[in-house]
C-alpha cells in the first residue's frame, strides 16, 4: 500500500509539473496544427446563441491558486518543495499567475450553451 501511494503521489506531482511548464508556454497552436480535422465538435464550436456579454481582452491582476496542505506535504515526503517560475510567486501557500491576457463570452445560464461562460485566459512568463 505504501509503495502504491508513493507511486500516485509521484504521478500527480509529475503532472502538475508538467501543467506548469505548459502554463509557460509561449506558442500558440492552430486546429490545423494540432491535426484536428473541422468536423470534430467541441463546446468551443460557433452556436446560433448570441453571447449576453462578450469581453474580447481581458485584463486583470491574476488566478491564485490555493494549495492543499496534504499536497504540499506529499511534495515534501519526495523531497520537492513548490516554487514558481517566471512572474508567478507564492504567498501564504497560494501560487499566483499574473494574467497576461485573455477574452471571455457569457452567454445564458438557463440557454442551451455549455460550459456558459466560455474563453481563455493568458498567463505567459509565469508557473509552478
Amino acid at each position: 500500500m505504501r509503495t502504491f501511494s508513493k507511486t500516485l503521489i509521484s504521478l500527480a506531482s509529475a503532472g502538475i509539473l508538467v501543467a506548469g511548464l505548459a502554463a509557460c508556454s509561449t506558442g500558440t497552436t492552430t486546429a490545423a496544427e494540432s491535426g484536428s480535422g473541422s468536423g470534430s465538435s467541441s463546446s468551443s464550436a460557433p452556436t446560433a446563441e448570441a453571447p449576453l456579454a462578450s469581453i474580447p481582452s481581458l485584463s486583470g491582476v491574476d488566478t491564485a491558486v490555493l494549495l492543499d496542505a496534504d499536497f504540499a506535504a506529499a511534495l515534501g515526503t519526495l523531497g520537492l518543495n513548490p516554487g514558481t517560475v517566471g512572474t508567478a510567486t507564492l504567498e501564504d501557500g497560494s501560487l499566483h499567475f499574473p494574467i497576461t491576457g485573455g477574452n471571455v463570452d457569457y452567454y445564458d445560464p438557463n440557454g442551451t450553451v455549455r460550459p456558459y461562460v466560455q474563453g481563455s485566459l493568458e498567463h505567459e512568463g509565469s508557473g509552478f
